[in-house]
């Protein structure tokens, strides 16, 4: 069984203010796994499914004061969501009544956020305190699962072009399956791929790491990426993909969840 958070906790801002959009996008380039959403009670759904999980809630937007007091006093004492760790964030400073019912009262664990203080120092705290909450876990990379026909690779190998569907996306690796039951035995270079993701394109290199079987019979390569053919640049811009991916397929979550 694998431990809870291992793996990372997935980050939610909910009713984000635009300050956010450009600090969201930072932290997913720092490999968190980060959210913006807009509906509070699909959002209380979603955590009952996954509490472990961070919720910092914009209190200038969605609900008045005693509604979000109300909403957070939900979240703690409901047994499918009490795991859920919660902090505010405003773009106007509040009373210290205020603050001492979300820090207090609320016991608001990842802290109360003014952010007219800057989007630097803004995104400063956000960092210390998702590392003070073990946000990345052990892992390293934020991975994506694509849903299919979001994702393709093309390459040529041996003089052969080859073609694969993108499954699972990192800043580090995917994992493909070729057209045509094709094998690869591991250890294998791949150089000069093409990955087609959403619109987006990315040359880069790179070698199977490990494969295995499905149930179907088909066959999943793992596949590094060759750090060489991974510059900063290319390295930011899957940091972003995969964000737009989770943002994409959350959104949809989202939409179904009662």
């Amino acid at each position: 069984m694998i431990e809870t958070g291992a793996l990372g906790k997935k980050v939610f801002f909910l009713y984000p203010p635009p300050v956010l959009s450009e600090i969201v996008e930072e932290l997913a380039r720092r490999e968190f796994e980060v959210y913006l959403v807009h509906d509070h009670e699909r959002l209380r759904s979603v955590l009952a499914q996954d509490s472990d999980a961070l919720v910092f809630i914009n209190l200038d937007d969605g609900l008045d004061e005693t509604g979000w007091v109300s909403f957070i006093d939900k979240l703690r004492t409901d047994d499918a969501t009490k795991g859920v760790r919660v902090g505010v964030l405003t773009l106007n400073d509040r009373s210290p009544d205020v603050r001492k019912t979300y820090l207090m009262d609320l016991q608001v664990a990842c802290g109360f956020i003014v952010l007219k203080i800057g989007a630097g120092r803004t995104m400063e705290i956000l960092v210390k305190t998702l590392e003070a909450n073990e946000a990345r876990g052990r892992r390293k990379f934020v991975r994506a699962a694509c849903p299919p026909g979001w994702g393709q690779c093309a390459l040529d190998h041996e003089g052969n072009p080859l073609r694969a569907q993108i499954f699972d996306l990192s800043s580090a690796g995917m994992a493909i399956k070729f057209e045509g039951d094709l094998t690869l035995r591991v250890g294998t270079m791949l150089r000069d791929m093409t990955l087609t993701i959403k619109g987006s394109r990315i040359a880069l290199s790179g070698f199977v790491a490990a494969q295995r079987a499905e149930p179907d019979g088909s066959r999943v390569h793992v596949v590094m990426f060759d750090p060489s053919s991974v510059d900063d640049t290319r390295r930011e811009r899957l940091k972003t993909i995969v964000f737009r991916i989770n943002q994409a397929t959350m959104d949809q979550h989202m939409q179904t969840a009662k």
